[in-house]
């Protein structure tokens, strides 16, 4: 960027302001085609005008020139300021974190809170869910004693928790269906209806959750 620019100083000032319209777009172009990493709209912008601000300084150093070549960097950042806005504009956001989507980001809806976010900081594959449900606890599995009664049968009046310890006096304890290990109704949820010994799963689970353990393990297989 700044050997172009600088070749195109030496043609005059009209000359290098035409071409640092014409550098900002098609730098900016290539940038955001080979999708270089940057979580910052102002960064390219910056970092063009840097460079074709370098390419004046030389050019100065070279012999003297127009103080028209002031406006060139500001040329150039503006052209790729703008050719990143008309790109991104209607692209969606990340329901958690608000920021643009780049094209090749994958995205998950989250089955606790239904927001789309991104897989890169918003996303917890561990957890299969979003990091601020992780972060609030957000519930998923039904509160009904009817629903809980008809998966595991009734609640142990005795024993612990094999995961908080939590005794009967505290939390509702349901055995596993395949190991009969105890687990309560909070520890169940959070580990997403599935036990922490055998892996068993509750059978009739929420749509949205089963939904969006495919989409989470299909991701991980690609």
């Amino acid at each position: 960027m700044a050997s172009l620019q600088f070749g195109t100083n030496l043609l005059g000032p009209g000359v290098a302001s035409l071409a640092a319209i014409v550098l900002g777009v098609i730098c900016t172009l290539i940038w955001v085609h080979f999708d270089l990493p940057h979580r910052l709209i102002w960064i390219p912008p910056v970092s063009l005008g840097a460079a074709s601000l370098l390419a004046v300084g030389i050019a100065a150093l070279v012999g003297p020139i127009s103080t028209l070549f002031a406006i060139v960097p500001i040329l150039v950042a503006g052209a790729s300021f703008a050719t990143l806005a008309f790109l991104t504009w209607d692209r969606p956001r990340c329901g958690l974190c608000s920021r643009r989507l780049r094209t090749q980001s994958v995205v998950f809806q989250c089955p606790r809170c239904r927001l789309e976010v991104c897989e890169e900081s918003c996303w917890s594959f561990e957890h299969r869910r979003c990091h601020l449900c992780l972060e609030q606890r957000v519930p998923i599995l039904p509160m009904q004693e009817r629903w809980w009664s008809r998966v595991t049968g009734p609640p142990s009046e005795v024993g612990r928790c094999q995961v908080c310890l939590a005794a009967p006096q505290k939390a509702a304890l349901r055995c596993c269906p395949k190991c009969r290990r105890l687990q309560c109704q909070d520890c169940w949820d959070f580990h997403n209806g599935s036990c922490t010994r055998c892996g068993e799963t509750l059978p009739d689970l929420p749509s949205a959750l089963t939904e969006s353990i495919a989409k989470v393990y299909d991701r991980k297989a690609s």
